[in-house]
Parts: structure tokens; C-alpha cells; sequence
């Protein structure tokens, strides 16, 4: 029996709308929507939402017709544009609401996603929602509630230690950030560990190694759990091994990831580390990496090196 296909995705939307030059206007000019097609001879209009082919939204004309139906549309949205969509809205004439409803100067987060949302409506009475999905735990017994109570009740923040405790047990987190089984194994004894903890348990871990380099140190292998992302949990354990190489006298540390993992790559530049170099076809099948392995549609083959100066230079010395 053949199964049928599984829905991954909303692609197309359709409102109804009683002006329709008025209501592509203010989806191209507000919502800042680019018109793919617009058919006046069928009283209709279509935009692409995101890049051509991702999403589409049609727009049909129902004339002088009163309109008794009010639809929702959500729009997925970076979370900086939703911190910054009450203020946008605003200054072009358009009236940002809360998840109630009401009129509203930050956005809304729905706690059990958890989510943030900023809502608006259009001229014919749609209401319209940016929304960006947000990388921490759920927290569903805070129900609906405005951005500031969000931050100001999060979970504890973490702490940051040396661990000494049986590397056996953090292998799921090494195995977050290492796909091959038999390089984990060739490293997972080495160096020194730091975790980072809420409450009891580890929620992240960074694992620094000494080079052949006397002055210079590596980060190996670094992983956080997905649920306690966009923390400042890597931040802070990239900050400690800092503290750690230093301490030990060393110069540099230096850190590799994938080429394809853009990720990473905007994570430790972002964390003040440098690009040094590449080296081409380092997750092959020899070195324990099973073939065709994608990150984000990118081919996993190069690795990137980077550093970040440990020791403050001379300049910055007292």
C-alpha cells in the first residue's frame, strides 16, 4: 500500500481582501514582501515569502463585498526582527499588538514553544504575526507573557567547572560535535574538560588539548545540548578555556570545524577567533566519516582551522 506524502511545511496561504491594489501595497510596502504575480483580471495577487519557491501568500479581491471572515497568517522571522518589529511597525503607521490583542511595545512569547511573536493587522482586519522560534527550554507553566517577564524568569544560569568525573558519560555530548566514532574514541581520554552545569546536570562541555606547540592549545571537542542553546552557554565555556590556556602559559588557542557548518563558523568568529586554514577532504572514510554526510545541505569534505590570541599582546599590556 503506498503511503501518503508527508506534509513538511506550509507552502501557500490565500486571504480574501476588498481592496486589492490597497492590500498589495501594503503587503509589498509593509510587509516587504516581493509580488510574484499579479492578475487583474482575476482579482488576484501573489508574493513569495522568503526566497523564490520557499513560501507564497495569494491575495484574491472580493470587490465592495463586506468581508465577515478575519484570518491569521504567521511569518517566520529572525529574533532580532521580532525584538525590533514593535518599533518598525510603528514608525511606518501600523499598530503592533500583543498575543491578546492589544496594543504592545515588545513581543509576546508563547512559553510552551517557545516562540516570539510580534502580531499586527492588515487592511482588511487579517491579523498578521512575526514569529521566530527561540533556542531554550520550554517553559509552558509561564503560559503567554510579554518578553521582559520571559528574560526576567529564565532558568538558572549555569555554572562552569572542571570535570573529573568518567569521560564515558559525557559521550552523547562528544558525539554532538563528532561524527566519527573512531576519532572520538582516538581523543576522548585527552586533555582537560570543562562542563557547564544547571543546577546538577551538565548541559554542555569543552574539551581542551595541548598541541605539539608548547604555547598553544586546542579546543578538540565542544557541544552544548540542543534545548539549552542561544544561552551564552558556549560563550561562556569558550571564555573559561581561555582563562584555562592562560593560566598554562600558553599564546594561542586554536579550534577546527567543518566548512560546511556556517554555524560554527559565525559562532567562534563571533567568540573573537580568527581564520587560519583550511584543510581540504578531512572527513573521508579513512578517517572514520561516513560518506555523504550533509550540514544544512553542504557537503561535510573541508575543515577550517581558527585561533584566538590567549596572552594579551604588548600594546595591551598595563
Amino acid at each position: 500500500m503506498t503511503s501518503t506524502p508527508t506534509a513538511q511545511r506550509l507552502f501557500e496561504a490565500h486571504l480574501t481582501v476588498s481592496d486589492l491594489d490597497r492590500s498589495i501595497a501594503f503587503y509589498r510596502d509593509v510587509v516587504g514582501l516581493p509580488l510574484a504575480l499579479h492578475l487583474p483580471e482575476r482579482s488576484a495577487a501573489f508574493f513569495w515569502i522568503g526566497d523564490r519557491g520557499d513560501s507564497m501568500l495569494g491575495l484574491w479581491s472580493l470587490g465592495s463585498s463586506p468581508l465577515g471572515l478575519s484570518l491569521h497568517i504567521a511569518f517566520h522571522a529572525t529574533v532580532r526582527d521580532v525584538l525590533g518589529a514593535c518599533d518598525a511597525l510603528r514608525a511606518i503607521g501600523v499598530t503592533p499588538l500583543s498575543f491578546f490583542g492589544v496594543e504592545a511595545t515588545e513581543p509576546s512569547v508563547i512559553a510552551w514553544m517557545p516562540a516570539a511573536a510580534v502580531y499586527f493587522r492588515d487592511p482588511d482586519g487579517h491579523q498578521l504575526e512575526y514569529l521566530a522560534m527561540l533556542d531554550e527550554p520550554p517553559r509552558p507553566e509561564l503560559g503567554i507573557v510579554p518578553w521582559s517577564q520571559w528574560q526576567s524568569s529564565g532558568p538558572p544560569a549555569p555554572r562552569v567547572e572542571h570535570y573529573g568525573g568518567e569521560r564515558s558519560e559525557l559521550r552523547a555530548l562528544f558525539e554532538e560535535a563528532e561524527d566519527s566514532p573512531a576519532q572520538l574514541d582516538s581523543y576522548l581520554d585527552t586533555g582537560e574538560v570543562l562542563v557547564a552545569r544547571i543546577d546538577d546536570r551538565v548541559v554542555g562541555h569543552l574539551q581542551l588539548v595541548q598541541t605539539s606547540e608548547a604555547d598553544r592549545g586546542e579546543i578538540k571537542n565542544m557541544a552544548v545540548e540542543r534545548a539549552h542553546r542561544g544561552r551564552g552557554i558556549g560563550r561562556a565555556l569558550i571564555e573559561a578555556a581561555i582563562e584555562t590556556a592562560r593560566a598554562q602559559g600558553q599564546a594561542t588557542i586554536s579550534v577546527a570545524t567543518a566548512a560546511a557548518d556556517i554555524a560554527n563558523l559565525r559562532f567562534y568568529q563571533r567568540a573573537g577567533f580568527r581564520l587560519r586554514s583550511v584543510e581540504r577532504d578531512a572527513f573521508t572514510d579513512d578517517a572514520g566519516y561516513p560518506a555523504g554526510l550533509h550540514v544544512d545541505g553542504i557537503p561535510l569534505l573541508d575543515r577550517v582551522w581558527l585561533d584566538r590570541a590567549v596572552m594579551a599582546s604588548k600594546s595591551e599590556r598595563p
